[in-house]
């Protein structure tokens, strides 16, 4: 088990910002106030792109709204 943290990941090599980094166990709620399943580790999206918000599927990469 992580100790719970978070972390806000960067892409230099593609000149962009990635993902939260979530880890320990932490409790998570969407936009409209459910919870969602408590992980030991998870990626949450910040560039708004992602198609499994609040989870980052990498869309960051190709994100007009996501530079550095």
């Amino acid at each position: 088990r992580l100790e719970p943290s978070i972390s806000v990941l960067q892409d230099p090599v593609r000149g962009c910002m990635g993902p939260l980094w979530v880890k320990g166990n932490i409790p998570i709620e969407d936009e409209i106030g459910n919870n969602l399943e408590i992980r030991n580790r998870v990626t949450l999206c910040r560039c708004g792109d992602s198609t499994n918000k609040p989870y980052c599927d990498t869309s960051h990469v190709y994100s007009s709204n996501n530079e550095e």
